[in-house]
């Protein structure tokens, strides 16, 4: 099969979805860009400066925080089994192999990207998670949504006990201080929820690593789960799409804003640092259907030239990805000074950021056959193997 019959075949409401959530993840990922570390977590820390900036944090922690993350690894989950599926049409011998190098690819562009643009990558963290969906993406449905559901449910689990082990001043607690007084292991939550520190303490960098991990794993199995289901692509009834966004909205919704306002309700208080950040956990997964459902149905009702520039955002998703931290780092680092911003001056970057991608992703796509990125990493994978 040649690449131009493999390029007619895409399966265009998946590059609806995923042209949505790179443009969403945007939104959080701007906060880490332009704001402390801290902000990300605890909106009360910085980058707030009347009703308006509090507005955009209920409605980031609504619609964005978490979920376009959750939707971005869904995507990669059912991505795999996508590219294997294409692997084996083709008669490659080792499909997995193939998959398997592919994703070792993924590792390292992610590592340039850590150690020389942001630290917020998370292509090194599916990279990482690659090889357990590549060895069970056809176990039968229910193993891998036990498996989604448990990974779900072990970030509420440790960010439940986490919280038992720091002070109401989000310092570690003192049974478990070492007697080095200058080792990091005594720091709390540190910069992970205050804007004037520098470090987090190990154990929460360790809670953050794994939350993370967790999370990314178990929704890039329940996308597994959604491909093998054909929901993704767009081929169910158009009635199973909208049961998903309203049930998903109406059971995401108040859980999600019932930690929103708890957290306010108590102004940010150290002592619910972690576990005041479980509602937003148990509504990823409603949310995320229920944007799958949002956009499948969008990608089929709105304007064509719309939803073109959204699928040519989400075929080059691997590109824009970049762009928008490269971008982020120039705007808000060099030629800012980075912290020195409120938030809906943080959104007048995004929406301009948007519009450059929705404009420029089109009209690469007019020209050439892949993003760059996505060619560079198409010829590395079919060259070495």
């Amino acid at each position: 099969m040649t690449t131009k019959n493999l390029t007619s075949r895409r399966i265009t409401n998946l590059d609806f979805i995923r042209g949505m959530a790179v443009l969403g993840i945007l939104m959080i990922n701007s906060i880490f860009f332009g704001l402390p570390f801290s902000a990300g977590f605890n909106p009360s820390s910085a980058g707030h400066n009347g009703i308006l900036d509090w507005t955009i944090v209920i409605i980031s922690d609504l619609f964005f925080n978490q979920k376009m993350m959750g939707l971005f690894s869904l995507l990669f989950g059912a991505g795999i089994v996508l590219f294997i599926e294409a692997a084996n049409n083709r008669q490659h011998p080792r499909p997995r192999l193939l998959s398997s190098w592919r994703n070792f690819l993924l590792l390292v562009f992610g590592l340039i990207h850590l150690s020389l643009i942001w630290q917020g990558d998370v292509l090194t963290l599916y990279a990482i998670c690659a090889p357990i969906i590549i060895l069970l993406y056809n176990r039968r449905l229910s193993t891998l949504i036990s498996l989604s559901v448990l990974c779900m449910f072990l970030p509420v689990v440790l960010s439940f006990f986490m919280q038992f082990l720091v002070d109401s001043q989000g310092n570690l607690v003192e049974a478990l201080r070492d007697s080095d007084a200058s080792s990091t292991w005594n720091i709390g939550l540190g910069k992970y929820w205050f804007a004037e520190k520098e470090k987090m303490g190990d154990l929460v960098g360790l809670f953050f690593i794994l939350d993370a991990f967790f999370r990314a794993l178990g929704m890039m199995l329940l996308g597994v789960v959604l491909y093998r289901l054909n929901v993704i692509q767009g081929k169910l009834d158009i009635k199973i799409y909208r049961k998903m966004a309203l049930f998903g909205l109406l059971i995401g919704l108040p859980i999600t804003l019932s930690g929103t306002f708890w957290m306010i309700s108590e102004d940010y208080s150290p002592g619910i640092a972690l576990v005041g950040g479980i509602p937003n956990k148990l509504g990823i997964v409603p949310l995320v259907l229920a944007y799958i459902g949002i956009f499948s149905l969008l990608d089929k009702s709105i304007s064509s030239k719309i939803a073109s520039r959204v699928r040519a955002c989400g075929r080059m998703a691997f590109t824009n990805y970049l762009l928008q931290s490269i971008l982020g780092v120039l705007f808000f680092t060099v030629l800012f000074e980075r912290g020195d911003f409120t938030r809906k001056e943080i959104v007048i970057f995004v929406v301009v950021v948007w519009a450059i991608q929705l404009l420029c992703s089109k009209i690469w796509l007019d020209n050439f056959r892949y993003g760059p990125m996505e060619w560079i990493w198409r010829k590395l994978t079919y060259i070495s193997i």
